[in-house]
């Protein structure tokens, strides 16, 4: 199943193939601090260094741990990790205990980043958190990647 993110006006909306909402992330890089927003549940990610925590209700539920040298997310409460793909078809995926690949991201338009990405789902039931939280890492991994080009 292929799913399509847009960005408009700062924040970034997954849409299923019948054009239905499937959440909502909104990054602020100068806080950072983030929001997922799923129906009616809103979900903080507090960036803290190489950590970052998914909040509910004032409470932990996932812990985001960045590897600093290869630069892969694990997302510790679920045995997953977010991790980069090197070549031109896909940018991120999400991968599962087994190294099974779940999902996989990458920008729709290869050369110009417009803020729209397809998601394309390689199993069919994944929490929408998990896509949300996958785009997360797929987003701050390619701010990293392009600071770490325009420094060298």
């Amino acid at each position: 199943m292929q799913l399509t993110a847009k960005t408009e006006n700062e924040i970034i909306t997954i849409f299923d193939s019948k054009n239905e909402i499937v959440g909502k992330l909104l990054i602020n890089l100068k806080s950072k601090q983030h929001q997922i927003i799923i129906t009616d549940k809103t979900y903080q990610l507090i960036q803290e260094k190489w950590l970052c925590k998914v909040i509910e209700n004032n409470k932990t539920i996932y812990h985001l741990k960045t590897d600093k040298f290869w630069g892969t997310i694990k997302i510790e409460e679920l045995d997953k990790e977010i991790r980069g793909i090197f070549g031109f078809t896909w940018g991120t995926q999400l991968r599962d205990a087994h190294k099974q690949t779940l999902l996989k991201i990458r920008t729709e338009n290869q050369i110009k980043n417009k803020g729209n990405y397809i998601i394309q789902l390689d199993k069919v039931n994944i929490n929408p958190i998990e896509i949300l939280m996958t785009l997360y890492g797929h987003i701050v991994g390619s701010i990293a990647k392009q600071a770490i080009i325009l420094h060298t």
